[in-house]
């Protein structure tokens, strides 16, 4: 009788150390793949957010660093003196992280998301292991790791990596809520949604997108009225970060709702802004699987439908207040990609149950392709890594700086807002130059069009010195390179920038 047992037992085994060796080898590449060409400098997805960061983590640590040349700190923390969007939480970390090891490693940040991301993948896989296959479960986590915009976002130096793991915890805490409705997870649902508020405050979207889908599938509109729970989870969840905003930042607030979403919301009548919408979704990871995602979360079960529900909501509400930002920033889709990889898994299951009864060769063919696409996505993305290379950047960006005279103010049409001035030169332009982009979004906000003569008096006035490096954006703008090159001396050029006095006009 003990033999038929132990066999069991040794099977039983074997297939859990094969569950765990496939996902710890996911894990283990979602993670490499992510600190693949660790060094590289942070230019290689939307620069002007990662040096900002950068910049706030060299401020931080000079802060922190006892031995720092007092004009150096002083330096740091005014190149820092940005404008603020959310709390510099992460960078803080990271600038703490440089004082330990008595060094600045930009690349520790990295290291720091990939972590959080996989933390995020290991959210996935426990809100779907109790229902849903082991095949289904990989191939969600290949595509949730592997997609080549997955890998290259999620390694930026930005907040967002970090914002979409607590937006995943916020949605297990609020899904183990709803199975035992006790005030254990009640409060650590709030606070953990309020902490992923706190860190980036569009996380509201998805958080309480959740809370709500969830707490309305569990309670029902009346049964929230005769409970104070989920009450108490919208406080813990709101509370932290309107104090923030409210009491320490309100003009940015206010600033940022009024030009973002007041001045652009007339491009959500507009069918381009739609179309564009679906452009960049198909650039980040094909309709196909985006639609086969939205699918998917219909037909998920119980347990997960009301998370993705309210995470798909929170995704579309999160474009419409913000239809600018949906259209031409990637990094504002991140979020959507644990979305998408939890929703498939379920079509990915009904799949594998027709297969799992058919001949062992079809099963075998099923299971290479997953394999293939998974492998395919890690091998892109690792060839992009390979392919970008920024290391004769930091130098670059540094002759530029010293070429500048000390002390004298200067306007710049440069790229990056000047941000790579800043990290790399050491130098704070008075004023920047808009670019094409700018002059566009002026012009959607409802702005009359630019007259360089007007502006360029106004914008130059007290400069010594106008800096180009962006020379692409000059040649776009004729109007600025006619005044520029007709009117005022090269004070100095080189590889990659130019130098004109303001000082001594040409035609005084």
């Amino acid at each position: 009788m003990l033999t038929p047992q132990v066999g069991i037992s040794t099977k039983l085994n074997r297939n859990d150390l094969l569950k765990y060796v496939l996902l710890g080898l996911v894990f283990l590449l979602g993670f490499a793949i992510r600190i693949y060409d660790l060094k590289d400098p942070p230019l290689d997805f939307h620069p002007t957010r990662q040096l900002r960061s950068a910049l706030i983590s060299r401020a931080v640590y000079y802060e922190l660093d006892p031995t720092a040349d007092p004009a150096t700190r002083s330096l740091a923390k005014q190149l820092a003196s940005l404008e603020v969007y959310e709390p510099p939480i992460l960078e803080s970390i990271v600038g703490a992280t440089y004082a330990v090891i008595h060094s600045e490693k930009f690349w520790i940040s990295r290291i720091y998301n990939a972590f959080f991301w996989c933390v995020g993948g290991l959210v996935l896989y426990v809100l779907s292991k109790k229902h849903l296959s082991l095949g289904a479960i990989l191939t969600g986590l290949a595509f949730y790791f592997f997609l080549p915009f997955s890998v290259i976002a999620s390694r930026s130096f930005q907040p967002d990596p970090w914002m979409v793991m607590w937006i995943l915890l916020s949605g297990l805490f609020i899904v183990k809520w709803s199975a035992e409705q006790s005030w254990k997870w009640a409060i650590v649902a709030g606070l953990v949604g309020g902490f992923a508020i706190l860190v980036k405050s569009v996380a509201a979207f998805f958080v309480l997108g959740i809370y709500a889908a969830v707490i309305l599938d569990k309670l029902g509109i009346k049964g929230i009225f005769k409970t104070p729970q989920p009450w108490v989870m919208a406080a813990l969840a709101i509370v932290p970060t309107a104090v923030y905003y409210l009491l320490f930042n309100p003009g940015r607030s206010s600033d940022f709702f009024s030009f973002w979403f007041v001045s652009l919301s007339g491009l959500l009548l507009e069918t381009e802004f739609y179309a564009d919408w679906l452009a960049m979704v198909k650039g980040l990871m094909g309709l196909t699987t985006f639609a086969l995602g939205i699918v998917g979360a219909i037909v998920a079960s119980r347990r997960i439908k009301p998370f993705l529900i309210g995470s798909w909501v929170g995704y579309g509400l999160y474009g419409l207040i913000f239809p600018y930002q949906y259209t031409t920033h990637e990094y504002y889709h991140i979020a959507l990609v644990p979305i998408v990889a939890l929703s498939m898994m379920p079509i990915v299951d009904l799949i594998l149950n027709q297969v799992k009864d058919q001949h062992w060769i079809w099963r075998a063919g099923v299971a290479g392709v997953v394999v293939f696409a998974s492998f395919y996505g890690l091998w892109v993305s690792r060839s992009i890594l390979f392919a970008s290379n920024y290391q004769n950047e930091p130098v670059s960006w540094k002759r530029v700086g010293e070429a500048i005279p000390e002390d004298h103010s200067f306007i710049a049409l440069t790229a990056d807002y000047g941000m790579r001035l800043r990290y790399y030169g050491w130098r704070m332009m008075s004023a920047s130059w808009p670019s094409n982009a700018d002059l566009n979004l002026f012009s959607l906000a409802g702005n009359d069009p630019l007259e360089y003569e007007s502006y360029f008096e106004e914008a130059t006035t007290g400069k010594d010195y106008f800096v180009v490096t962006a020379f692409s954006e000059l040649d776009s703008q004729p109007q600025l390179k006619e005044i520029l090159y007709d009117g005022y001396p090269v004070f100095s050029e080189g590889n990659g920038f130019i130098i004109f006095d303001l000082m001594n006009p040409l035609n005084p």
